[in-house]
């Protein structure tokens, strides 16, 4: 069997099922050739699992895993990693969903971090969040200073080499299952390690704005002492944790409009 020219990877705890088929249907519609490894917990529910189900009697690139006993949000993804027959691995959240070409777009760059720009939107899926991205440009990026900038600046859609994965050991699992791992530490990391990135300036990527389940809903001030553990991993100095934990703990705990909101001193309603 010829491998796939890109792997997605789904990771599902419990979802609303349309938006749960709306992401696995971005996923094995996109226009390149890709196997969709969804990764769920032993705790989701029937309801999603009927959902997949259907789905991948009619998708046969769907696949439908267990994550292994123990797991959580990052064991899941370094399951799937572990899993996929691509060199060329994208992350897609189980309330997301992609354009249809992100996939085709990014696998025209042969960097071990391919990053796109997102778009946010509010739960319906449709009216756009009042936070607009203001963008990801490749001469930006060029020009940041240190790996914390660099890690900070780079968005999903993301697109790796797998062989760049293991060789990092995937997710870091002993940072629990918070806001970072999958993103910002996991960047950063692989910048230690000498990856090698390209940008694309195109927003492929949509995001769901809600007040549901995700990781940056949960408790705040556990998300920051998480968010402290990543900074001390990588050797940040005092002074600059400090600045950098200023910089992400307004986002946590609530949603990103909510927050965006609250930050210029309106109401949300008004953002």
């Amino acid at each position: 069997m010829s491998s796939p020219a890109a792997s997605i990877i789904i990771p599902v705890l419990d979802q609303v099922d349309a938006w749960l088929a709306q992401c696995a249907r971005s996923a094995v519609l996109q226009t390149a050739d890709c196997e969709v490894i969804v990764v769920h917990s032993p705790r989701t529910s029937a309801s999603n699992l009927n959902t997949l189900t259907d789905l991948s009697r009619v998708h046969a690139s769907l696949v439908v895993v267990q994550e292994p006993p123990g797991g959580g949000f990052a064991r899941a993804i370094n399951f799937g990693i572990l899993l996929a027959r691509s060199d060329r691995i994208g992350l897609v959240l189980s309330d997301d969903w992609l354009e249809p070409r992100a996939v085709e777009l990014c696998l025209a760059h042969a960097a071990d971090i391919v990053s796109t720009d997102h778009t946010e939107y509010l739960d319906d899926g449709v009216t756009k969040s009042p936070v607009v991205s203001r963008g990801r440009r490749a001469d930006e990026f060029e020009r940041l200073a240190t790996l914390e900038e660099k890690a900070r600046y780079l968005k999903h859609f993301f697109l790796f080499r797998k062989a760049k994965l293991i060789e990092v050991g995937g997710l870091d699992e002993s940072l629990g299952d918070l806001a970072g791992i999958d993103d910002f530490d996991l960047i950063w990391t692989l910048l230690e390690h000498g990856a090698s990135v390209a940008v694309v300036e195109e927003s492929l990527y949509n995001y769901r704005d809600h007040h549901r389940e995700r990781l940056t809903l949960r408790d705040a001030d556990q998300a920051i002492r998480t968010m402290g553990r990543i900074l001390d991993k990588h050797g940040l100095a005092d002074g600059e944790k400090q600045r950098v934990l200023a910089l992400h703990a307004p986002w946590y705990g609530r949603p990103v409009h909510i927050a965006h909101a609250e930050m210029k001193g309106q109401r949300p309603e008004d953002a």
